[in-house]
Formats: structure tokens, sequence, C-alpha cells
């Protein structure tokens, strides 16, 4: 959630009446005059709310200590193998390269799988420390559109689930390992091994850029 004007004028307004009531048990005279930079102040909250939501939560120095939550931006390269029984052959579809596009401030967090096949995203996630102690963990439910040509054939639309690990600095990790699982009754490994830093939509784009 990001907290709107509307949402930093109401704290910082029930602030100022707490205050201003102390100050007034305590026999300090309050005037109007005291009241006049609210709006002013309001609107320096909001500007560095945005700053802080799109860009500050980010900085390695603030990590730890102010912000808990890792940087994943950017487009990675992800090995993936799956369990899932080709209908055409019969047998278990070999390992496959894929990409994952990821947009993220403070926030939110949006992950886009795409495979030579189908692509993915995030309808709900959570991100929270690992419960190794090292790291975090990434949990997410997505859904599944596979091109249109395969549905009907050999691939419908489906939900997934998945949960990732988090490995390397833990600001901004150098790789993801984690596992998915979906209402086909499949499951599948998922093995991050490399970033670049824009933000690929289409699978043809990602591949280029490795």
């Amino acid at each position: 959630m990001t907290f709107s004007r509307l949402h930093i004028a109401v704290f910082l307004g029930i602030a100022v009446a707490v205050w201003g009531l102390v100050l007034l048990y305590q026999g300090t005279p309050v005037s109007k005059n005291h009241f006049a930079p609210f709006g002013t102040t309001v609107g320096v909250l909001v500007v560095l709310g945005l700053v802080f939501e799109n860009l500050l939560w980010r900085h390695p120095w603030l990590h730890g200590w102010f912000v808990k939550r890792p940087d994943l931006r950017g487009t990675w390269r992800v090995e993936l193998q799956s369990n899932w029984i080709d209908p055409e052959t019969d047998k278990q579809k070999p390992m496959i390269v894929c990409y994952m596009g990821v947009k993220q401030t403070l926030s939110t967090l949006q992950m886009h799988l795409m495979t030579p096949e189908s692509e993915s995203w995030f309808i709900a996630e959570h991100i929270q420390p690992s419960p190794s102690g090292d790291g975090y963990q990434v949990g997410g439910v997505y859904t599944n559109k596979p091109h249109i040509h395969l549905r009907g054939n050999r691939s419908e639309m489906h939900l997934g689930a998945l949960v990732l690990d988090t490995h390397g600095p833990n600001n901004r990790p150098e790789t993801l390992t984690g596992e998915y699982w979906t209402d086909r009754e499949t499951t599948g490994q998922l093995d991050f091994t490399g970033r670049v830093s824009n933000v690929h939509t289409r699978y043809e784009d990602a591949e280029g850029a490795f």
C-alpha cells in the first residue's frame, strides 16, 4: 500500500491535534498561527514519500535498519524445470530458459515470467525475511496465459503459486532459487542465474539482452 496525500494529511492532523492538546494541558498558549504551515508540511511529506517509495528505499545504506526489502528490479535469466508431461510426446519436458521481468517499488512488486510459449503475472505477492535468517523469501500467486494458438490444444490458462529464496547481498541479491505449483497439478524448480537492469516485457527482447 502506498500512502496518499489524504493518508498523510489525516495522520499529520491527528499528530498536530494531540500536540496542541498537550501544549494546552501544560498551559502553553496555542494560536491559529501555529497551524498555518500545516498545508506546506503535508505537501513536503507527500513529495518525500513519493521519492522514498520509488527511489530512496533501494539505497544500500538504508537496508537492514530502515528498509527490509530486497531490490529485485530488472530482467532475470531463469532456468525452469517442470514435471509437466507433454501430451504430444508423453514425456517430461526438458529444462527451458525463460526470463522474469521485475518491476518494484517499496510497497509493490510485479514479476512477469516470459517463456517461449506463455506469460505469467503476479496477482498477489509477499516478501518476508528468510526462515534461515539470511536473505529473503518471496511468495506469490500468479496467473499464466499460454499463447493463443496453444489454448484448447496443448496448454490452458491456469493459476499457480511460487516461493523464491534470495542469495547473495541482502539488499540486492545475485541469484534466486525456488519452486512452483499449479492448479494443473504440476510442479517445478526455478533457478535465477543472472540479471540485467532493464525490465523487458517480451521474451525475444529479454533473450536478446543476454
